[in-house]
Formats: structure tokens, sequence, C-alpha cells
């Protein structure tokens, strides 16, 4: 009997073993993501209806203003994989000791559709580091951290140094989310939005560069018949497998 009243006070008190005082949060615990900033910042919409930025807890990704290009460049990818895995889905929120960070950001867990904890995976697959600065759940803290340490000592993500070996475009949709490098041969370069679009011959493959970016790529929009050698992401959108060219290094004629 007095173990069931003591579990009592620990619920009426808002504790959890290994979590800490566990508060309501003033914010829906569902929504869509609409935009993405970076590795670690997204914008959803809420199940009612209103747009916040939300700052995902224990996640450090590159800075995409970072004025050094290796930075940016782990930036780019880190962002890359967020979009990749949350633009436009469904996404399962919850909360912690803080609602809302000194920018105004609000802090969260995000859950993709099947339940994962995005928190982590985006620290087990390479693309971002755990940061503990700020306090959070201990289980949390503990499993992102071992999380960073098998990233790290697997050379996964932006903590690979060696280049990830070459695939042909049809296996592509069996690496997405993973840095990969593609060579193909561009039937085609056209407009499209935003973006200069490489449509690869016999394959629903595209690489895309964005407009602001094409003067970095001399000649790009006279690719077609050429055989183009590309790295990066390898990500899945509206259907169709895709890598988005932002930096010089990731394409090589050859």
């Amino acid at each position: 009997m007095k173990r069931f009243f003591f579990f009592v006070a620990v619920l009426s008190l808002g504790l959890l073993p290994g979590t800490g005082p566990v508060r309501q949060s003033p914010f829906p615990e569902s929504g869509t993501v609409v935009r993405v900033a970076d590795g670690d910042t997204v914008t959803v919409r809420f199940s009612d209806g209103i747009e916040r930025r939300v700052r995902l807890i224990g996640v450090d990704a590159p800075e995409m203003e970072d004025g050094r290009e290796e930075v940016a460049w782990r930036a780019f990818l880190s962002r890359r994989f967020v979009f990749h895995h949350l633009y436009r889905r469904a996404v399962r929120l919850s909360y912690d000791f803080d609602p809302l960070d000194e920018h105004g950001r609000v802090l969260a867990y995000v859950w993709d559709a099947r339940g994962g904890l995005f928190n982590e995976l985006i620290i087990r697959r390479g693309f971002a580091a755990p940061f503990l600065k700020y306090p959070f759940r201990k289980d949390f803290q503990k499993r992102f951290r071992a999380a960073g340490a098998a990233a790290r000592k697997e050379r996964l993500g932006f903590w690979r140094t060696d280049e990830p070996g070459e695939i042909p475009v049809s296996e592509v949709r069996d690496h997405f989310g993973e840095i990969v490098v593609v060579r193909f041969l561009c039937a085609e370069a056209l407009g499209r939005g935003s973006f200069l679009v490489l449509r690869a011959a016999d394959s629903d493959f595209e690489a895309l560069i964005p407009r602001d970016r094409v003067s970095l790529f001399p000649g790009a929009g006279s690719l077609a018949g050429k055989e183009v050698r590309l790295t990066g992401l390898a990500e899945e959108f509206a259907g169709r497998p895709q890598i988005i060219i932002s930096f010089p290094r990731q394409l090589r004629l050859t």
C-alpha cells in the first residue's frame, strides 16, 4: 500500500525515473514539417494550424552561415538529411524541462511516423553531434552520447574520411540518407522552378542545382550527352531519387 501511494505521489509531481520533471507543454503534440532551416531547426505546422520554429533537443548541427567551406559543406549535408527524412512529413513532438529556447524556438523531441526519435537518428547517422550543454532527460543524454560515439567510430555521415564507393543510378534508392558517389549519362539539362535539373538517361534519377548556385558550375547547362560523376546525399522527393548539388566538389565530368 505504501508503494502505491508513493507511485501516485510521483505521478502527481510529474516525476519519472531518469527523466526529471515533466511539464505540461503549451504546444500541440503533432504537426507537419513545412521548412528545414538546418540540421537542428525546422518549422512545424502544428495541429492547431500555427507554424512554429522547432529546435531539436540535444542536437548540434553545423551552422549554414559559417564562412568556412568545410563547415558549410557539413551543414549542407546535415540539412539535406533532415529534408529527406522530415520535409512535408507528419511528426509527433514531445517536450522536456523548458518549452522555449532563448531565440523563441520550441524545444522538442521529434518522432517520425514509425515512432523513431529523429533527434537520436541524425546523431547516430553522423549528420549532427550530441548537444549536452543544457540539461534534458538523462536517459536521452546517455543515448545521444552513445549515438555520437558510434557514428564517429564507424565514420558515418560527415565523420567519414574516405570517399564512398561509386554506385550506378539504379542503386540510389538502396542508399537513401547516405552520402554516395554516382556516375551517369546526363540526358538533359533543363530549368525547373528554382533549379537547374540534370536528368539521367534511362532512369528517373535527377541532380538538382539551385539557381543561386548555378554560377559555381560553369557549363552545367550544356551537360546533355556527357557523363558526369556526382557526390552527395541520396534523397527521395515526390517519389523520385535525387541529389542536390550546391558545392563545386560535388560535380565532375568523366
